[in-house]
């Protein structure tokens, strides 16, 4: 008896385009196209998500342990400014790097 190839008894998947031809966006795992519309959508939902719930609080408490090391004379006061430019300079840190 001769043996039937397993080739021809599989069944095959569902017909993709050859690489060349797919978008950037295409997912053969789901089979959906995402739109770029979706995705713009996502990564500002995703932003303004981390402003809020991860520079903003972190940005605010890195300002309050700083006002704080400057009222325990940990670190200098600006003769003219006070603690004001430490602290503005603290409070931008956080923000910038959320941004990037």
């Amino acid at each position: 008896m001769a043996s039937v190839s397993t080739h021809e008894n599989q069944e095959k998947g569902p017909h993709l385009p050859p690489p060349s031809k797919q978008s950037l966006l295409f997912c053969p795992k789901s089979k959906l196209h995402i739109h770029r519309s979706e995705i713009s959508k996502i990564i500002r939902e995703c932003q303004e998500e981390s402003f809020w719930k991860r520079a903003l609080p972190f940005s605010l408490v890195s300002m309050l342990v700083t006002q704080g090391l400057v009222h325990q004379s940990y670190l200098a006061a600006n003769p003219r400014f006070g603690s004001l430019p430490k602290v503005a300079r603290t409070a931008c840190l956080p923000v910038r790097n959320a941004k990037q």
